[in-house]
């Protein structure tokens, strides 16, 4: 099976031999792929939904894989049990704080698990903010374009997230250091956010809004000059 390049990120990050759980699995791209190509030695995949459930039971079923993937119903990690022995897993597609709740609501889940391979849709860097606040430590961060759409993932586990400054840990401490070659282009998609931020706030005329602009500003400076730091190049995409 041939994933997408975002699919196909998180697949490699999923050592051989994983016991996974892939909450939110859609049609089960990603289960499939797993136990065929990276060996893994099981699946549990499940949604929420009746609909996305079938649907991966079909994908499940066309690719003879009902042996080796567990297809569940529910939502977050209320689907695991404590005999699964899932030691990775992963939740992608969903918002940064829609998988910060997930992960607080099942934190009981996640006792025998040493990788959470996060992919999310918007708002990483409050789950990265979580994250850190609660015991995980951001591993690897990897950026992936799909499409014309920029894909931010993160690899966490537990221990202590030695980068404590707030900016940092909202770009992606991991992006900051390895600075791969899509992290200009990172940067200038949350600085063209923050200036429409400052451009809505500006309109509005709000004194209470004074200091939302100056902290808007502040940080958009913060960006520009890890743009134009002496490692990157300004007109890198």
């Amino acid at each position: 099976m041939k994933l997408t390049p975002r699919l196909a990120a998180l697949a490699e990050l999923v050592p051989a031999g994983s016991v996974v759980a892939d909450i939110g699995t859609d049609h089960a791209y990603l289960p499939v792929y797993l136990v065929q190509e990276r060996s893994c030695r099981r699946v549990v995949a499940s949604d929420i939904s009746p609909g996305p459930l079938a649907q991966a039971r079909e994908t499940v079923t066309a690719f003879n894989c009902l042996h080796k993937i567990d297809l569940r119903l529910g939502e977050g990690l209320q689907v695991l049990h404590a005999d699964d022995g899932i030691d990775t897993v992963v939740i992608a597609g969903l918002g940064g704080r829609k998988i910060a709740a997930l992960l607080d609501e099942g934190r009981d889940k996640l006792q025998w698990v040493s990788r959470l391979l996060l992919q999310p849709a918007q708002d990483a860097a409050a789950l990265r903010l979580y994250l850190a606040g609660h015991g995980f430590a951001l591993l690897q961060e990897a950026l992936v374009l799909e499409g014309r759409r920029l894909y931010e993932i993160i690899l966490a586990g537990p221990g202590r997230e030695e980068e404590t400054d707030p900016f940092r840990l909202a770009v992606g401490p991991r992006l900051l250091e390895g600075r791969p070659p899509l992290l200009p282009r990172l940067l200038r998609e949350k600085m063209r956010r923050l200036k429409s931020v400052r451009n809505s706030l500006q309109k509005a005329r709000y004194d209470s809004g004074r200091e939302k602009i100056r902290e808007v500003e502040q940080e958009l400076s913060r960006l520009e000059e890890v743009l134009h730091s002496a490692a990157l190049c300004p007109d890198a995409d």
